[in-house]
């Protein structure tokens, strides 16, 4: 690509999205800032390349993706519940929990978790604005760090070591939060992990610009399901 574009890492919050912003001219971060929703961060930057911590493409049957299952395996045992399985898209069309839990058995023989759950409204909201754009890209922060770093982390995300270790691999490649732009409102549910999250995923943003990324997918085509895909 030889245009410059807008590249946006974004992480959810509870009360909505942290997006690490920069551009492919000189592939540094502008700035941080807290969005409510999508759709006015796209209409923000309505030629950018986002690469966003929550499934973009969902299975209608199958209950693992391959990407999934592919990232659990590329990040190893102590990280691998980092990965959640997301739901199917007709388990998205439920009310309740109990009802997406019992339609998913149905369906796949396995229960829904109720992390994905909880997330059916951020699914829900990546669901529609990816409809509108072919820009935006899954990513995983974990997978992100160990392709940073070139080797599995030491510390958990939340525990000090483990944030203490993400911050020195992003000042590593020039990313520091406290010399940007942060816009971050007011939201007290944003966390540091979610901060750092995000900034690793504009350096996955800035990887598929550059065409030097890894992609985690089904590689045999049998049908039309199961067709996620992770970038790094």
């Amino acid at each position: 690509m030889t245009n410059t574009m807008d590249l946006i890492g974004v992480d959810g919050t509870s009360s909505g999205w942290i997006a690490s912003i920069g551009n492919s001219r000189d592939s540094r971060l502008s700035a941080i800032k807290y969005y409510e929703d999508l759709n006015k961060l796209l209409s923000d930057y309505p030629t950018s390349i986002m690469v966003i911590d929550m499934p973009v493409e969902l299975n209608q049957k199958n209950y693992f993706r391959t990407c999934d299952v592919l990232a659990k395996k590329y990040l190893g045992k102590v990280f691998q519940s980092s990965i959640f399985i997301p739901p199917l898209k007709r388990v998205l069309e439920c009310n309740t929990y109990k009802e997406a839990n019992e339609l998913s058995k149905k369906i796949t023989g396995k229960g829904l978790s109720k992390q994905s759950w909880h997330l059916k409204c951020k699914i829900i909201e990546v669901q529609q604005i990816s409809k509108l754009s072919n820009k935006v890209y899954e990513g995983h922060p974990e997978c992100s760090f160990k392709m940073l770093k070139k080797e599995s982390l030491k510390g958990k995300k939340k525990s000090v070591s483990g944030i203490f270790e993400r911050l020195d691999l992003l000042k590593g490649v020039g990313l520091d939060p406290l010399s940007l732009n942060l816009k971050l409102g007011n939201g007290s549910s944003i966390k540091i992990d979610d901060v750092l999250d995000s900034m690793v995923l504009f350096i996955t943003a800035l990887r598929i610009v550059e065409g030097n990324y890894l992609c985690l997918e089904k590689i045999e085509i049998t049908d039309s399901d199961n067709n996620g895909k992770i970038f790094i």
